[in-house]
């Protein structure tokens, strides 16, 4: 939703299938990684016709990658993972940084590990060096880290632009698919600090692989459901993402170009038709929510699938902003317990603390001016974005955390593990 962010801090990781001593990371974006560099090789186009590509582990991986920084296996390309491998090729091409992709099955040796993408993207900057590294594999949320970048290397409005394309998407419930997601970030990889091309994201949108097909699901990614964030990266990052559990990186604080504590820049406004968007996604996780079986609707996360739809349904239509928002959050909450039915090993949705409209939380920082440490987006992780802000009459714009509502005491579920029950009971006392 989705990625983005802007400034690299060195943080400690605490990865558990793999022993990582300090690392400079940043998170950007929910794609999978591979790789593509300047100017990419008639060898590597060359590689990609070989047929389909088959790694088995990390190591295969990173030599693979050392030829060609983009690699496609046939379950992540849409069925054709050679036109997969030219399409990325043509959005990094002219980066001025190497740009990998890789959309993968993961190796066996990851199963028992935490957020796969982001150990191996971690794993392959030690071996192949600074670049943006974008990685997803089958059933997974999306990676996307970014080393040795400028500041102005920012994902967030091309996850913005790739939540707006599965908003307009073909069909009752559309979903961009992992192809869509790496090629919408490569492109934004190959011109930073730009803004992404409305065309060239029509122009992606209107392939055949864009959008998985609603009644062939396991014809691309029988088990991914993934929800791009921002928007962040929102993942949502995004992340998007992209998207990586809560703690993983060491609470650091957030800082300027200067070394002083960030601070919060413009106010972010709540998108216009938010209650719509809100709608759409809501009737989304319902729908796959009452397709469970009834003994799966009576699991922990069925129970708390169906509290976070209630929750939803009470805030939907108030005709409030943050409640519109909120009722979004609830949704992509929903919808993450549906998942977590059959895939309890999946982490519970939180959102980005500045900005839940930015996506998943991919990072743990202290917020600026706080003593606050918070889960954010990949982006706010590595610059704070503005937080969330409504109008407030003679006031101007404030921030949502400034507000007297369960929205900003729980950080919409970013500081809670509970957001459905605390709005349930909130908005009980209330009527």
């Amino acid at each position: 939703m989705h990625g983005r962010d802007r400034k690299i801090t060195r943080v400690s990781l605490a990865l558990p299938a793999f022993a990582l001593s300090r690392r400079r990371l940043m998170g950007a974006v929910v794609l999978a990684v591979g790789g593509l560099t300047v100017g990419a090789t008639a060898a590597a186009a060359e590689a990609a016709d070989d047929g389909p590509v088959r790694v088995a582990t990390v190591d295969e991986m990173i030599d693979r990658l050392r030829d060609d920084p983009i690699l496609v296996q046939p379950s992540m390309g849409m069925g054709d993972s050679a036109l997969a491998h030219d399409v990325l090729t043509e959005a990094a091409s002219g980066a001025e940084l190497p740009v990998y992709v890789v959309l993968a099955q993961m190796p066996e040796e990851l199963a028992d590990g935490e957020r796969p993408g982001e150990q191996v993207a971690v794993l392959l900057r030690d071996e192949l060096g600074d670049g943006v590294y974008h990685v997803e594999f089958l059933g997974e949320s999306s990676y996307t880290g970014v080393w040795g970048a400028p500041d102005e290397y920012d994902f967030r409005d091309a996850y913005i632009a790739l939540r707006n394309a599965e908003e307009n998407g073909p069909g009752e419930y559309p979903r961009a698919s992992a192809l869509f997601e790496a090629a919408v970030v490569a492109h934004a990889a190959a011109s930073p600090g730009q803004e992404l091309p409305q065309s060239v994201v029509d122009d992606y949108a209107s392939r055949p692989w864009a959008f998985i097909p609603e009644s062939t699901t396991s014809m691309a990614d029988a088990k991914a459901t993934r929800w791009v964030a921002t928007l962040a990266t929102v993942i949502g990052v995004l992340i998007a993402g992209i998207i990586v559990t809560l703690g993983v990186v060491r609470a650091k604080p957030l800082k300027t170009k200067a070394g002083v504590p960030a601070r919060r820049s413009a106010h972010e406004t709540v998108p216009e038709q938010m209650a719509d968007r809100a709608r759409k996604r809501l009737a989304s996780a319902r729908r796959r929510f009452e397709a469970l079986p009834g003994t799966e609707l009576t699991a922990d996360p069925g129970e708390k699938a169906a509290r976070a739809i209630d929750a939803a349904e009470r805030v939907l239509d108030t005709g409030d902003e943050l409640d519109a928002v909120g009722a979004y959050v609830l949704a992509l909450i929903a919808d993450r317990e549906v998942d977590r039915v059959k895939r309890p090993e999946r982490p519970a949705f939180r959102p980005c603390f500045i900005n839940p409209l930015h996506g998943e939380s991919h990072d743990t920082v202290r917020v600026g001016g706080s003593s606050i440490d918070a889960p954010v987006c990949s982006t706010c992780g590595r610059q704070q974005g503005a937080f969330l802000s409504v109008r407030k009459g003679i006031r101007g714009w404030a921030p949502y955390v400034e507000t007297d509502t369960v929205w900003a005491w729980t950080g919409y579920g970013a500081l809670v593990g509970d957001l459905a029950d605390q709005v349930l009971a909130d908005r009980g006392v209330r009527r």
